[in-house]
């Protein structure tokens, strides 16, 4: 793992000694959604070295507020969590990128195992930048986290993004109705502004 980790420091270095670096800052907005029964809304700030125009990386900082108001129950509530990561992101053709985002993230609930209070997620992904204007770029995507497809769910927390998933499985055993839970996939935007230094 150790190895990995160094050739992959050296390979980002010896990329940027010889390659044309801008700055980016980039704002993401998450899940915003709601009605009288609660939602969210949050987002993450993106600081992306890009080399050549085509390699983008950096660090992510995140924060997502939730609300539910069950009025036939009689309860309410709210939570907010904050976490961090870093991206890497190629983009190519003038449309596409491909990439990947690794999160460490506060856990949206704490009662399947209290002891764990942060949830990795590892996305991988792809979809479409583009240059809008020369003040801002445009990154939609999909993205798959690796890292919840690969959770126990009965002895750790769900994902932090894990209501942001959209795409239904179907239970074989009862194909009209569902059940089978969700793909951990989810859709990302985020609007890149050029940073001048």
């Amino acid at each position: 793992m150790k190895s990995i980790l160094i050739a992959t420091i050296i390979l980002f270095f010896n990329y940027s000694v010889f390659s044309q670096r801008t700055y980016e800052g980039g704002v993401e907005i998450t899940a915003a959604s709601g009605s009288n029964l609660g939602g969210s809304i949050g987002g993450a700030l993106k600081f992306a070295f890009v080399d050549d125009e085509e390699l983008a990386f950096g660090p992510i900082l995140r924060m997502q507020y939730f609300w539910s108001n069950n009025i036939e129950m009689g309860f309410s509530g709210n939570r907010t969590f904050f976490g961090g990561g870093a991206f890497l992101h190629y983009r190519f053709l003038d449309w596409f990128y491909l990439g990947s985002e690794v999160e460490m993230n506060q856990a949206i609930n704490t009662f399947n195992n209290p002891s764990r209070r942060w949830s990795p997620a590892i996305f991988i992904g792809g979809g479409i930048h583009k240059q809008l204007s020369p003040k801002i770029s445009l990154n939609a995507g999909m993205l798959y986290d690796v890292a919840d497809a690969l959770r126990d769910p009965i002895t750790s927390n769900p994902s932090a993004f894990s209501l942001g998933y959209f795409l239904q499985r179907n239970n074989p055993a009862t194909p009209n109705q569902g059940g089978g839970g969700y793909f951990p996939i989810i859709a990302r935007v985020t609007f890149f502004f050029p940073l001048d230094f």
